[in-house]
């Protein structure tokens, strides 16, 4: 079938190479084999491009920001489809400053839309590297995490109701923005986290939370990840809930930064093995905050918690104190080839998990070099095995083996494989293996239940 064929050809992306930006992912390895690209501009001409491919046997495949790091729009070439960039689909239709909601379209970047609310005094709580690329279509469908999620939760909690496109062309408006809402089946939850595969998210009514009036950051040294997390505790009792983001930092993980970021400012406070990047944020603008933190970190440091530490003292360090953190990420990079995980473990369970992680990569390929790193508030771990003194040739046969066997044991410690990033294609039959039978089962009956002909991005999360 032709791809002209397709309703309101001025939808259509011709230009081959502006369609090679829609159908190569960000990871490189996963293309998207389709017959055309769409670019709607409304849940109207999504719905008659969703009849149009069903009345022609075509698969649709979703795309947000194309951020993914799964493979959740890599569908293959054996089965005719058409990729759904809702790029177009930016409006931000409504800010309720009285009930501190949005509701906004799913082709929104989630920069503009943190920009437009900040305008009314309140804030996205996501904290996402791709801010300024992933959309909020994108961040429902994955149920994307980030570093805010032990105060805040994940997508997840944000989202008050949806506008969605169905496989048969019908649109179900659920954009209703109550906080108590009883009636029947909380069907938006079946579409957040569902990457595509129900329906097309064309728009979403979200929670907004009022805009920080106080914002501090510390860099504290930590003798291990044990100390890191009863540090969280004891700030956490001693703060309340004003703790917005507790990241774990290993010192090797610093050491590739400063390789991979020439000029990185990172605080002297000693050669220690491991540093917690922890913020305290409030929206309250009478609460001394300043004041009582440092009266914490005092008593932290006189319980032997912390080994040393700073705070910032202006909003210029405090961004040095995130580039860290970004300069590690890109340390990893540079480091590759890589096993890299994406998994959570209960917070009690992450020392153990680390400490048995680092020992079961070295048996399994003696010389290898592991990076504990990740939110340690929330028990999501990016666990990563470089070859070390292994070359490459050797190390690379490696990688699916090391990472199946660390994943098990991320399952053995009640974790979860998929814990921020999505399941796409290239964890689905991992997630399918770890979650058992009749989880699995279950899986299948929703997506056959809403999808009967398996069309909405077929092959992501789960195979039928």
């Amino acid at each position: 079938m032709s791809a002209l064929d397709m309703p309101g050809a001025d939808i259509l992306v011709t230009d081959a190479d502006a369609r090679e930006t829609y159908l190569r992912d960000a990871t490189g390895k996963w293309p998207s084999h389709v017959l055309s690209v769409g670019r709607p501009r409304s849940s109207e001409e999504v719905a008659a491009i969703v009849r149009h491919a069903a009345a022609n046997g075509l698969a649709v495949v979703p795309q947000g920001g194309n951020t993914g790091l799964v493979g959740g729009c890599g569908i293959g070439a054996e089965r005719p489809a058409v990729m759904l960039s809702l790029d177009r689909m930016r409006a931000i239709r409504m800010i309720d400053p009285v009930g501190a909601t949005v509701v906004v379209e799913a082709g929104c970047i989630l920069a503009d839309l943190q920009a437009a609310v900040a305008e009314q005094g309140f804030a996205i709580p996501l904290g996402l590297g791709s801010e300024g690329s992933a959309t909020i279509g994108g961040l429902i469908s994955t149920n994307a995490g980030g570093i805010r999620a032990l105060r805040y939760g994940v997508m997840r909690s944000l989202v008050l109701g949806l506008e969605v496109v169905l496989p048969d062309g019908r649109v179900w408006d659920g954009l209703r923005t109550v906080a108590k809402n009883n009636m029947g089946y909380d069907l938006k939850q079946l579409f957040v986290g569902g990457e595509g595969t129900l329906g097309v998210v064309t728009a979403a009514a979200l929670r907004l939370v009022p805009a920080w009036q106080q914002v501090e950051t510390a860099w504290l040294a930590v003798e291990s990840p044990a100390a890191a997390l009863r540090l969280l505790d004891a700030l956490r009792a001693a703060l309340g809930d004003v703790v917005v983001a507790c990241e774990l930092i290993q010192r090797r993980g610093i050491e590739w930064g400063e390789a991979a970021v020439p000029g990185l400012k990172v605080p002297g406070i000693g050669d220690h093995g491991w540093f917690v990047l922890i913020e305290f944020a409030s929206s309250a603008r009478l609460l001394p905050l300043r004041e009582a933190l440092e009266t914490a970190l005092g008593e932290v440091m006189e319980q032997g918690l912390v080994l040393d530490g700073t705070l910032a003292e202006s909003e210029a360090q405090r961004r040095e104190f995130w580039k860290i953190r970004e300069a590690v990420v890109m340390g990893k990079i540079a480091a590759k080839p890589s096993v890299t995980l994406d998994v959570a473990v209960p917070l009690g369970q992450v020392p153990a998990f680390l400490d048995e992680a680092e020992a079961l990569a070295e048996a399994l390929m003696p010389g290898v070099e592991c990076l504990g790193f990740g939110h340690v508030g929330d028990g999501n771990i990016h666990f990563s095995v470089h070859r070390g003194t292994n070359d490459v040739a050797a190390f690379e046969p490696r990688v699916a083996e090391i990472c199946a066997a660390l994943e098990r044991l991320a399952l053995t410690h009640g974790g979860s494989i998929c814990a921020e990033h999505g399941v796409g294609r290239r964890m689905r039959d991992a997630v399918a293996a770890a979650v058992g039978e009749v989880e699995h089962d279950l899986f299948c009956r929703v997506k056959r239940a809403i999808d009967p002909e398996n069309r909405m991005n077929p092959g992501a999360v789960v195979a039928l």
